[in-house]
């Protein structure tokens, strides 16, 4: 069985390898984009407020609208697990095992982005994204004056009670611990505001309501369970990055992301990575997008370099007659 080549493969069908791809296809390179969902963490979001230019929209519309312009430009998608990547003997090449088939490709996007580690409470999936969010600073600015809760540990939590203490009426801020852990000064900025209680030794054990979430019950250490009346709960316990398929490739910093520099170049010459699962310092939708593309044309100008081509300075382009002229 030949295995099928391309010039650049994208892991991920989230913001950010979406985007790669669009720059990648939209150079009529050969493009493979693999991922085991489409949109990832952009499932997580209802509604969409701050991605520029658009309006009323929402995370999985952002994923189908990024994905039909893949497609447009002559892009190829598969819904497939990677397993492993490895160096082909005797070649620049590299071979993309998935669960289902194998690819070589000249170049690699790595954008696999990053899955928030869930409370792991009894119907939490039935309520996300109808009250029980994962990111404080991408949902918080939809709770002005209600009621909120957050649960989490060290500075995921300090900065989630901060972002909600700025917009919701009261928050509840839950952690198992004696005494909060992380910046000294957020702690005490928190424990002066009069909207935020704390709630030490303790976890949430269950949350319930009808078709939203309405209440949720903690326990303390001793077994003590109380239920309190809330309009969301946010989750910020961190978040897994799996790199273990190409992790003895390229760089991966003590956070377990990848260490990327100008471009998104990691340290192989043939993979490039971009979004969450990168050290870039912004985990947001249009900061994902641009790495993305940017990662996209990194790979692309790279395999015009094997080709003894000078590559592309942008991606604008202007169509004169027969000739297409790069800007």
């Amino acid at each position: 069985m030949s295995i099928e080549q391309y010039e650049v493969v994208v892991v991920g069908a989230g913001p950010s390898g979406l985007s790669a791809g669009i720059f990648v296809a939209r150079q009529r390179a050969k493009c493979m984009l693999i991922s085991k969902d489409l949109g990832g963490q952009l499932n997580l979001i209802p509604k969409l407020e701050n991605y520029p230019g658009t309006i009323m929209s929402s995370g999985p519309l952002l994923a189908k609208t990024l994905e039909n312009q893949y497609l447009t430009f002559g892009g190829e998608m598969t819904f497939d697990t990677v397993e492993k990547v490895e160096e082909v003997e005797g070649s620049t090449d590299l071979k993309v095992k998935t669960t289902r088939s194998e690819f070589i490709t000249k170049a690699l996007v790595l954008a696999p982005g990053k899955v928030p580690n869930n409370l792991g409470v009894e119907n939490e999936v039935q309520y996300q994204n109808k009250g029980v969010h994962y990111c404080t600073k991408c949902d918080a600015p939809f709770y002005q004056g209600r009621t909120t809760a957050t649960v989490g540990v060290g500075g995921y939590l300090l900065e989630s009670g901060i972002l909600l203490s700025r917009m919701a009426s009261k928050v509840y801020l839950i952690y198992r611990g004696g005494q909060l852990g992380g910046d000294k000064d957020m702690i005490e900025s928190l424990k002066r505001k009069n909207n935020v209680e704390l709630v030490p030794n303790s976890s949430v054990s269950l949350v319930k309501g009808a078709n939203s979430l309405q209440q949720i019950q903690i326990k303390d250490n001793s077994g003590v369970e109380k239920t309190i009346d809330v309009d969301g709960l946010f989750i910020e316990m961190g978040s897994k990055i799996n790199l273990d398929f190409v992790k003895q490739l390229i760089k991966i910093n003590t956070k377990g992301e990848i260490e990327v520099t100008e471009g998104g170049k990691t340290t192989h010459p043939a993979i490039f990575a971009s979004g969450d699962a990168t050290n870039i310092p912004y985990k947001q939708i249009v900061a994902a997008c641009g790495d993305g593309a940017a990662a996209g044309l990194s790979a692309f100008n790279y395999i015009e370099k094997l080709k003894g081509k000078p590559g592309i300075r942008s991606d604008w382009k202007k169509t004169i007659g027969d000739t297409v002229y790069h800007y």
